[in-house]
């Protein structure tokens, strides 16, 4: 998400964008999350102070049982965008993750990194497709919530007879 700065006028202001956020999952599959972008924006004399609101919906397998599960995103986050004169002033690198610093010659700010970290970070571990999924079974891979486990039924054809401690089998 680019914010011409150029663009800005003094005081308070609202940007929309709609932006697709494309990160890799713990598997090593790409995802993307289509999410739009409420910025309020503030620009004094030495700052720009913006809040953002982002609303997106992820979509992916439940980690549970693999149907389609969707979840929705809507991290806030604030940000300064501290307005320096060319070589006036020393940024330390890293200081506050909430505050960037951009020179008068700068023309564009991007927000990407910040709109692509808060959407990770507000996402749990683990989406599931329901409140209530229970998975599949690890023994015949039955989905839990579709139908019953089939390992009693498909062991027992093949299964010797259980014995009791104590029994020893004769030949």
């Amino acid at each position: 998400m680019i914010i011409n700065l150029e663009a800005l006028s003094p005081g308070m202001q609202l940007l929309t964008a709609d932006e697709v956020v494309a990160f890799e999952d713990v598997d090593g599959s790409e995802n993307r999350i289509a999410c739009h972008a409420e910025l309020t924006v503030r620009n004094a004399d030495e700052a720009i102070y913006i809040h953002a609101v982002l609303k997106g919906v992820f979509k992916t397998p439940c980690h549970m049982c693999l149907e389609p599960a969707e979840y929705l995103v809507e991290p806030s986050f604030d940000l300064v965008v501290k307005k320096t004169r060319l070589g006036s002033e020393t940024h330390p690198a890293g200081e506050d993750e909430d505050l960037i610093y951009v020179s008068a010659k700068d023309r564009e700010l991007s927000l990407d990194q910040q709109v692509y970290e808060n959407l990770i970070a507000s996402m749990p571990m683990r989406i599931t497709c329901r409140d209530d999924c229970k998975g599949l079974c690890p023994g015949c891979g039955a989905n839990l919530n579709i139908e019953p486990c089939r390992c009693e039924s498909e062991n027992e054809a093949t299964r010797e007879p259980q014995r009791k401690p104590g029994d020893v089998k004769r030949k």
